[in-house]
């Protein structure tokens, strides 16, 4: 084929040069094309899939206190603080009975007294109230006394001999007529109202239960309490006894305290300096 390059003309050398131009163009076109689909074929040649992984198997339960699972160690607990030992009753050992003798008091006269206080005040325990007992000169009754009878409606009475140790008790001075003596003269000496005598003279007639008539006898020294009922001519009837060691005690140290001249009971102190 002529080249019209030849003929000098730039133009005329472009165009009958294009459609080498355009067959370069493809060419070039085409061999990417199959270089590109080349490239992919050897990338998949290259990629094999991989195969699918197995599961793994569960794993096998294992029993506490094998090598695989020890034995669980539970936590461990604050410990609790100590408790304070429980309180318990106080291991001692005294005895009871006061053991008071002729020595602690100054005389007979002064022991029957003690007798007599210590009857008055177990009585104001129980609710009696003493009434004036004794005219002037010590005569009539070692305890006359009235308390409220249970329920309301009046009151009950209860005239008492009292005596300590072994002392000696004439029956004629609790007999009916003997008491009445002593109340009337209570009367004449303005101790006692009309109208408390009469009702008195009117129990002292109907007797018990609302006027009795009662000896005392105190152990001084086994601190026992023997109470006999006594009949119209003062006669012993039933008793009972009962047990104030520790209350003669106290009476017996409370008067000592008091009587710090030592007149009526215990010995005189050595140095009264401070008191």
């Amino acid at each position: 084929m002529p080249s019209a390059c030849d003929s000098g003309s730039i133009f005329g050398c472009a165009i009958s040069s294009f459609p080498w131009i355009i067959a370069v163009l493809l060419g070039i076109v085409v061999f990417l094309v199959a270089f590109r689909f080349a490239l992919q074929f050897l990338e998949r040649w290259r990629r094999k899939p991989a195969p699918e992984p197995t599961p793994a198997p569960p794993p096998k339960a294992v029993a506490p206190g094998s090598p695989l699972q020890p034995t669980p160690v539970p936590a461990k607990k604050d410990p609790k603080p100590p408790q304070p030992a429980k309180p318990s009753p106080l291991q001692l050992s005294f005895a009871d009975r006061p053991d008071l003798k002729a020595v602690d008091f100054r005389d007979d006269r002064v022991q029957g007294d003690f007798g007599e206080t210590l009857t008055n005040i177990i009585l104001a325990q129980e609710g009696w109230k003493k009434l004036p007992s004794k005219s002037v000169g010590g005569r009539g009754l070692d305890g006359l006394f009235v308390r409220e009878v249970r329920g309301g409606g009046g009151f009950e009475a209860l005239a008492v001999e009292t005596k300590t140790n072994n002392a000696v008790f004439d029956h004629a001075a609790m007999a009916d007529d003997r008491i009445g003596r002593a109340i009337g003269d209570l009367y004449e000496a303005g101790a006692l109202t009309k109208q408390a005598t009469d009702e008195l003279m009117r129990g002292l007639a109907g007797g018990a239960p609302f006027f009795r008539k009662e000896l005392w006898r105190h152990d001084l020294s086994s601190g026992v309490t023997a109470i006999m009922q006594l009949g119209p001519k003062g006669e012993q009837k039933t008793g009972t006894s009962r047990s104030y060691a520790r209350l003669m005690a106290a009476l017996h140290a409370s008067l000592k305290q008091l009587d710090l001249a030592a007149v009526y009971v215990g010995d005189k102190p050595v140095d009264q300096s401070d008191h």
